[in-house]
Parts: structure tokens; C-alpha cells; sequence
């Protein structure tokens, strides 16, 4: 995706549920000052919420740290970096979850990683200098602004 003029905010929380708020704020006055389809905003929060709830419940098994979202509002949709120094976790190798058998609800739990997959147009993961960058595109057609 091609990046267009100067349209981001990194929004740094710590590994607090209770503040994922502030992400969710931030992508808002985004949506609105860009005009991101509503749809897309609502894939965009699933997906980040998801994400970053997945590193705040698992990344780390004590003390205080911080994860990094840059979300950038680009010319053809929006891409949103998630960096935190946790454990090692591509969600590209996560299985799909499994499938339920016949006539019984699905076991809860593992599908969250899956849902992202289908709302994001794109996902990529690298670990650098013992960091995790986890990178969501989400495509859409930026509308004019009211």
C-alpha cells in the first residue's frame, strides 16, 4: 500500500486491558478525519482489539510493559503495526481452530487469531531485536470527510 500524507498516530499503552480504550479512541478521529468506512473501522477494531488482548493476556507472565500500536492512514485502506517485547508468537502459525462436530457448539476459545485473518486483507509478522511487529492491512476506499 502506498503511504499518503502525514496520517498516523502511534498510541503507546501498558499491558493493561483497562486501556485498550485509548486505541480504540484513536482510530475513531482517524475514521472521521480520513473517512474510513465504517465497515473497515469495525474490522480494523476487532482485529486490534483482538491482537493486542491476545499480547496483554499472553506475551508476558509478569511485570509491566508496553505495546506500541502505529496506526497509518494510508491511500488505499489503513495499516496498523502492533509491537511488543513479549515472547515469540507469529499468529501465521496459529492452526485454525478446529472444526465443531455435528449438532454440538464449537469448543470456545482459538478462533480469534482465525477472525482476524478473515477481517484483515492482509498479516505479517517479524521479530526483530526481541520485539514483535505484527502488521494489519485493511483495504478499503477512503470517503470524504463530513
Amino acid at each position: 500500500m502506498q503511504r499518503s500524507q502525514d496520517n498516523s498516530i502511534l498510541v503507546t499503552i501498558d499491558n493493561d486491558r483497562a486501556e485498550m480504550v485509548v486505541i480504540a479512541r484513536a482510530l475513531d478521529r482517524l475514521g472521521t478525519t480520513h473517512g474510513i468506512p465504517r465497515e473497515a473501522l469495525v474490522a480494523l477494531q476487532v482485529s486490534i482489539d483482538e491482537v493486542v488482548s491476545n499480547v496483554i493476556k499472553y506475551a508476558w507472565s509478569d511485570g509491566a510493559h508496553q505495546v506500541h500500536v502505529h496506526i497509518d492512514v494510508l491511500a488505499d485502506g489503513v495499516e496498523v503495526e502492533v509491537v511488543d517485547d513479549g515472547q515469540a508468537f507469529n499468529p501465521l502459525d496459529a492452526p485454525p481452530p478446529p472444526a465443531a462436530k455435528t449438532g454440538e457448539r464449537p469448543a470456545p476459545g482459538g478462533v480469534g487469531v482465525h477472525m482476524v485473518r478473515q477481517l484483515m486483507d492482509g498479516i505479517e509478522y517479524a521479530r526483530k531485536a526481541a520485539r514483535n511487529h505484527t502488521v494489519l492491512t485493511k483495504r478499503c476506499a477512503l470517503q470524504a470527510p463530513p
